[in-house]
């Protein structure tokens, strides 16, 4: 990695339970670097060890065996507690508050200066599109998405430096995704280090600079993303089927590979921008252009299944 490291885990071993017949193995050995700065990606099925590595990593749990350093402290050294930003999986919030007495709270848990909070209450309250009189209003009645954006809103007060999100957009509209996705730039833009835990792998393959695929307790395999987005994705187009044939021309004069399926075409290899210039150049009707079979899609199945050469 050229960049300095951030966070190192070093063979990590983490049971659950008491009885030696019934303790429950949810890591296995893991060894990981994150780069200062990067967005970093935890991917694989359910069970298979993200959450109980996201909570190592922030210090709430300690592994039985191996170590973890954030900027080369322990992952609870007050320090690191200072300029950590983190949004849990389950929002186990106090319901009776309301969304201004949630982030006042917070704020001040992060340390923030008392005349500063209302300040910072309001800057994160607009950057996570939380309307003005949602702060009135105990979280008890927001909607999942909502409550999703408060979480998220929290996690950035005071522009953390290491930022771990736990499944961030479950429960989002498509607006309240591209809201996070949104962060996580303006997060890297700052220099921040972002660790992401997420089953939605096409955002995953939007903001990510590497992933890792865990399964079983184990990382399996290590993916680097940054700048490959449009290279790997494939996409369906479709267009009238007398234009096909010079749609498929235009098509490779434009950098794509082309393939035909049950009179639809699949184009990979480009920048899926040209697309539409390239046809309309052509004289072709666009009726279709979307998204199919993400290559880290593609990873996650057949890792899942066991199908990897690697």
């Amino acid at each position: 990695m050229g960049a300095e490291t951030a966070i190192r885990v070093n063979g990590v071993h983490k049971t659950y339970g008491g009885l030696l017949a019934r303790r429950k193995k949810a890591l296995l050995g893991i060894d990981l670097e994150v780069g200062q700065g990067e967005v970093f990606g935890l991917i694989g099925p359910n069970g298979a060890g993200k959450t109980t590595l996201m909570g190592c990593l922030l210090g709430l749990l300690r592994p039985d065996i191996g170590t973890i350093e954030v900027a080369g402290r322990a992952p609870d050294d007050l320090w690191v507690r200072e300029r950590t930003g983190y949004l849990p999986e389950r929002l186990g919030f106090d319901r009776g508050l309301t969304g201004r007495q949630f982030l006042e709270l917070h704020a001040r848990l992060a340390g923030v200066p008392t005349r500063q909070v209302p300040e910072a209450i309001e800057d994160v309250r607009q950057r996570s599109d939380l309307a003005a009189e949602a702060m009135k209003r105990r979280l008890k009645s927001y909607s999942r998405g909502m409550l999703q954006r408060i979480a998220l809103a929290q996690a950035l007060l005071r522009e953390p430096a290491f930022l771990f999100l736990d499944e961030p957009t479950s429960g989002m509209d498509p607006t309240g995704v591209a809201l996070v996705r949104r962060h996580l730039h303006d997060a890297k833009a700052r220099g921040a280090t972002v660790v992401l835990n997420s089953h939605h792998l096409t955002e995953v393959e939007r903001v990510c600079d590497r992933v890792a695929f865990v399964r079983g307790g184990r990382v399996e395999r290590l993916e680097t993303l940054s700048g490959q987005a449009s290279a790997r994705q494939a996409w369906c187009v479709r267009v009238p089927g007398p234009q096909q044939e010079r749609a498929c021309v235009a098509l490779l004069a434009a950098g794509f590979a082309v393939s035909s399926n049950d009179g639809l075409l699949r184009i990979e290899g480009g920048a899926v921008e040209a697309v539409g210039p390239a046809l309309v150049g052509a004289g072709v009707t666009l009726i279709e252009l979307r998204p199919i079979g993400a290559q880290l899609e593609q990873l996650f199945f057949a890792e899942k299944n066991g199908e990897s050469g690697g």
